[in-house]
């Protein structure tokens, strides 16, 4: 089974770390506050001040990878690697600047050098897991999702992931416990909600699968798929042919050069005959 409604799967960096940083090289000095109209002057002004400090090379290393200047986070990312090899944020924000490349097994390398320093560190952890997800290892994806939800059973993202990976495995009723729990974490998740539907519809719960999707599109109103999702049920399940032609013309509406625009304008003209 294939949960077909993607997640956003967001790296994580060290955003509190930055912070702290922030706090450590001076922010009530007045007198610098010229220099900090960009973190990258901020930063770049720090490390002429510290260049030997692993910390502020990071600091201007995520603020280039923020801008997508990739090349230059790596540069600086690295030196603060050689300044500290054993500086777990910058392996893992250099974990975070390969996978924005594309380059998934250096990403991966690099996540497993900070876990090998550290291997408390969840966010690499985490960060193992979108990659596992992406790259089709579905197994290794469940077992470092499982890893994370054992340390911090409330890491919503984490049990999101879960829940994909099972549902790309074919584990149908544990994917739907997993988002089953993330929805009493975030219950206005409408992706949650069409995620549902669809183990549902996939385990011929056709009922269940309904409210899922009437849910979604009470969050998400323009939720084209959700509102086909709702209009084949209706048609071929529910028997319900009025109901179906309202879903079918919403999904016309909101998306008018939908990939099955064709067969669901034939569908609409159908029904609109024998509704007449």
């Amino acid at each position: 089974m294939t949960l077909i409604r993607p997640i956003k799967l967001n790296p994580y960096i060290e955003l509190a770390v930055l912070l702290s940083l922030l706090t450590a090289y001076g922010v009530a000095t007045f007198e610098r506050n010229f220099a900090w109209n960009t973190g990258q002057t901020l930063w770049s002004d720090v490390v002429k001040k510290s260049p030997q400090k692993a910390r502020p090379y990071f600091a201007l290393g995520h603020d280039y990878k923020e801008a997508g200047n990739y090349d230059k986070a790596i540069i600086f990312y690295k030196k603060a690697l050689k300044l500290d090899s054993h500086y777990t944020h910058a392996h893992n924000g250099l974990g975070v600047v390969y996978y924005n490349q594309g380059l998934y097994e250096k990403a991966i390398e690099k996540y497993h050098d900070t876990l090998r320093i550290n291997p408390n560190y969840l966010r690499a952890r985490y960060n193992l897991g979108i990659i596992y997800l992406k790259t089709g290892r579905i197994n290794d994806a469940i077992s470092e999702n499982r890893g994370i939800l054992k340390s911090k059973p409330t890491n919503v993202q984490a049990r999101i992931n879960l829940a994909a990976a099972y549902g790309l495995k074919g584990f149908t009723d544990q994917a739907i416990a997993e988002y089953q729990k993330v929805l009493e974490f975030t219950p206005e998740n409408p992706d949650i909600y069409y995620n549902l539907g669809i183990a549902f519809k996939e385990k011929g719960m056709s009922g269940r699968a309904l409210i899922m999707f009437e849910k979604t599109i009470k969050l998400k109103a323009d939720d084209a798929e959700a509102h086909l999702e709702l209009a084949n049920l209706y048609l071929y399940k529910i028997k319900d042919r009025k109901k179906a032609l309202s879903h079918y013309q919403k999904v016309l509406m909101i998306k008018p050069a939908h990939q099955d625009a064709e067969r669901i304008k034939m569908i609409v003209s159908m029904l609109t005959t024998l509704e007449m």
